[in-house]
C-alpha cells in the first residue's frame, strides 16, 4: 500500500479537527500583561546588565568557579579532605611523565626517521647498545655491559646477510 492510501486511516477526522483548533486558537492570543523585557522608545539595544566575569577592565573580574582552574581549586581552604587526592594526582603525573620519557629513550621506538636504517639495526646500535636503558632499577649495572660473544655473532650474521644480498 502506498502512503497516500494509509494516511486517511492513520489520522482520523477528530485528530485533524483538534490540530486545526489548537493552531487557530493560538493565533488570536493577545498579551495584555506587563512584559518581562521593556523596550525603550529610543534607538538602541535592550537594557541589560553586563556580566563582568571575563572583562579585563575590572579588578578581579572572574567569579568563583568561572574558569576550570578556579572551579577545581576555589574551595581548597575549606576542603582539606581532598588534599591527598591532589597529592596522588601530582605523584601520578610525575611517574607518568618519567615513564614516557624513559620509554622513548629505548631502542624500540623509532622517532627520528632521518636515518634509513631502524634504530634497532645492528650496524646502528653496535657502538652504544649497552648504554641504552633496559631496566628501571638496575643498581649494579648488570644490563649495561658489553657482550663480546653477542657482538661477534651479530657481526657474522650481518656479513652473511650482505653476502646473500638481503641486506
Amino acid at each position: 500500500m502506498s502512503l497516500s492510501l494509509l494516511t486517511p486511516r492513520l489520522v482520523t477526522k477528530s485528530t485533524v479537527a483538534r490540530i486545526v483548533l489548537v493552531r487557530n486558537a493560538s493565533s488570536r492570543l493577545t498579551l495584555d500583561h506587563q512584559q518581562s523585557i521593556k523596550i525603550n522608545d529610543q534607538q538602541g539595544f535592550f537594557k541589560y546588565q553586563r556580566d563582568v566575569s571575563r572583562d579585563a577592565r575590572y579588578s578581579n573580574p572572574a567569579k568563583p568557579g568561572d574558569t576550570a582552574t578556579r572551579f577545581m581549586f576555589r574551595k581548597l581552604g575549606h576542603a582539606y579532605e581532598i588534599y591527598p587526592l591532589f597529592g596522588l594526582l601530582a605523584v601520578w603525573c610525575v611517574l607518568f611523565g618519567y615513564t614516557v620519557y624513559y620509554s622513548f629513550e629505548k631502542t624500540e621506538i623509532w622517532l627520528d626517521r632521518s636515518h634509513s636504517t631502524a634504530p634497532w639495526d645492528w650496524e646502528r646500535i653496535r657502538n652504544n647498545y649497552w648504554k641504552k636503558p633496559t631496566l628501571v632499577f638496575d643498581p649494579t649495572g648488570v644490563t649495561h655491559q658489553k657482550l663480546e660473544i653477542m657482538e661477534t655473532l651479530q657481526d657474522e650474521m650481518v656479513a652473511a646477510a650482505k653476502q646473500r644480498g638481503t641486506r
